[in-house]
C-alpha cells in the first residue's frame, strides 16, 4: 500500500510539472501557427491583386483580433478571426504600418514598401515582416 501511495504521489508531481511545460508549448505553438497563417494570407492578398489587376488590401481590426481581405470596391474576399472563439485564439494583433492595412497594387507591390505585424498569445509573440514584393519572414 505504501509503495502504491508513493508511486501515485510521484506520478502526480510529474504530471503537474509536465502540464506547465505543455501549456507553455501550446501557447507558443498557437502564436506560431497564427503567424504562418498570416504569412499565407499576405501571399493570397498579393495574388488577388495581381489576378484582379487592382489594389487589394488586408485590413486588420486589432481590437477584435481579426482581418479581412478586400478589393477597392470594398468586396470582402476573405475573413480571418483570431479572437476568443477561433481555432487560433490570440491576445494581441498589432499592425506596424500607416493605418491598419497592407495594400498590394495591381502589380503585386506592397504600398508602403514594408510592414510588420506582431501576433501574440499570453506573452509569446511572433513578428511577421513583409517586404515590398510580399515576401514574409517570421521571427
Amino acid at each position: 500500500m505504501v509503495e502504491l501511495a508513493v508511486s501515485l504521489a510521484t506520478t502526480g508531481v510529474l504530471l503537474a510539472m509536465g502540464y506547465g511545460a505543455f501549456r507553455q508549448y501550446a501557447e507558443a505553438a498557437t502564436a506560431r501557427k497564427a503567424s504562418v497563417q498570416l504569412a499565407a494570407d499576405v501571399s493570397l492578398t498579393r495574388s488577388f491583386a495581381i489576378q484582379r489587376r487592382e489594389s487589394v488590401s488586408l485590413v486588420a481590426n486589432e481590437a477584435n483580433r481579426s482581418y479581412v481581405i478586400r478589393d477597392t470596391a470594398g468586396t470582402v474576399l476573405m475573413r480571418r478571426d483570431f479572437g476568443v472563439g477561433s481555432d487560433l485564439p490570440l491576445t494581441t494583433v498589432v499592425v506596424s504600418t500607416s493605418g491598419d492595412s497592407l495594400t498590394f497594387n495591381s502589380r503585386g507591390l506592397l504600398v508602403p514598401s514594408s510592414a510588420q505585424v506582431a501576433l501574440g498569445r499570453r506573452g509569446r509573440s511572433h513578428v511577421v515582416r513583409i517586404n515590398a514584393l510580399g515576401r514574409t519572414t517570421i521571427n
